[in-house]
């Protein structure tokens, strides 16, 4: 089977690519950056996705599937420019690969593109399967107008499926990049009260579940990936701290509020989410627990 991947040399790209490469699928890359893979059965285009005009039909010769996992970090101060990058990268990038493909004479049977954790918006205490409503906020927003615009893939005939994504674990990026930077120096930081929910995968899952959302032909729709143990953000640091010494210390919601405003809601909004639609597949996850995926990702 022959799978292509837009933003495929970036955090998810490249697991997701030696994945499916082991599984001896073709892979063809769409991305800013050339892959740092090599393989006889890799092909990879630097490409600008939102220069459409660029596009060229050759690379979607023989793709049976697309996969598109272009988006910038969400991890940035969301002033003006940045939230436009953020939409423009998702929304957009979208948008002008679903046109290409309208275009072409033989068209790929499905379109998976990512989605995020975000579309629910803060959730309390609520356990949040694929049915439940979108959220308000920037983040739901931008998941909901992504997961939008990939729907209209099937007006083509195609099979679409939005994987909501939960925060990932592995080591050299996501957001064990980001928590771990302080604990370099010995300390971190527990903000608001730390009783909101934390969803999480493991990478390893992860990339299990887009190879089930391109092969699996009843699986359509909203996917949720995260593992079916969520927990409150503070047993998340709590658990960290077992494998990386660190003190944690508590900062007020309202003062982090004030600093980043809504870029905040990235580590305060509860959302518990589970996945019950892939679970319903037969999926069984690698890393079900917190502390056996974080035991894995540091003993590499």
């Amino acid at each position: 089977m022959r799978v292509l991947i837009s933003g495929g040399s970036g955090f998810i790209g490249q697991c997701l690519t030696r994945y499916l490469l082991d599984k001896e699928f073709e892979v063809v890359i769409l991305d800013r950056n050339r892959s740092r893979i090599e393989s006889p059965h890799l092909q990879s285009f630097t490409v600008d996705l939102l220069k459409p005009e660029l596009f060229d039909k050759k690379w979607f010769t023989g793709v049976e599937a697309v996969v598109n996992l272009s988006g910038r970090d969400i991890f940035t101060f969301w002033n003006e420019k940045n939230k436009k990058a953020i939409w423009e990268s998702r929304i957009t990038v979208n948008k002008n690969l679903i046109h290409f493909v309208a275009g072409l004479d033989r068209k790929p049977s499905v379109f998976v593109s990512a989605s995020a954790v975000g579309y629910y918006g803060d959730k309390g205490d609520t356990e949040l399967n694929e049915s439940a409503p979108r959220g308000k906020g920037f983040l739901a927003d931008v998941c909901g107008a992504w997961e939008e615009e990939v729907k209209k893939t099937e007006e083509l005939g195609l099979r679409s499926v939005q994987v909501r994504t939960a925060p990932v674990l592995e080591r050299n990026g996501g957001i064990l990049k980001q928590v771990l930077k302080s604990f370099r120096f010995g300390f971190s930081f527990l903000f608001g009260s730390g009783n909101n929910w934390f969803s999480w995968i493991h990478m390893d899952d992860l990339v299990r579940i887009y190879h089930a959302a391109v092969t699996d032909e009843k699986l359509s729709g909203p996917v949720n990936a995260c593992s079916p143990n969520p927990v409150r953000f503070r047993h998340f640091m709590n658990h960290l701290r077992e494998f990386r010494k660190a003190l944690l210390i508590p900062f007020p919601g309202w003062i982090l509020k004030l600093i980043l405003r809504e870029t905040a809601d990235v580590v305060l909004f509860s959302q518990r989410m589970v996945p019950v639609k892939i679970v319903e597949t037969g999926f069984t996850f690698s890393y079900p627990r917190l502390r056996d995926a974080l035991q894995e990702v540091f003993s590499r």
